[in-house]
């Protein structure tokens, strides 16, 4: 069992790091990409691919927790 107030605080952790990961990695990966030389045009495609697959997921998971966040915060228990 977790109180409701660590529960809040631990879901707010996990988006912070869903916002960094899709702000941060996903984008600097992405944007870094151009500076690969030495990786073919459709390797550097490929993985642009694969990132932007990942930042989509992040997006998703953002909303999961956003929405998991509001249903502890209006629940009436104190303990889940």
């Amino acid at each position: 069992m977790i109180k409701k107030k660590h529960l809040i605080d631990t879901l707010f952790k996990a988006l912070e790091f869903e916002e960094e990961a899709s702000v941060h990695f996903h984008g600097y990966t992405i944007n870094s990409l151009k500076y690969y030389k030495w990786l073919s045009d459709e390797k550097r495609e490929k993985i642009k691919d694969i990132i932007t697959k990942l930042g989509d997921d992040s997006q998703r998971h953002k909303v999961i927790v956003e929405k998991l966040i509001e249903r502890v915060q209006e629940s009436k228990k104190n303990v889940f």
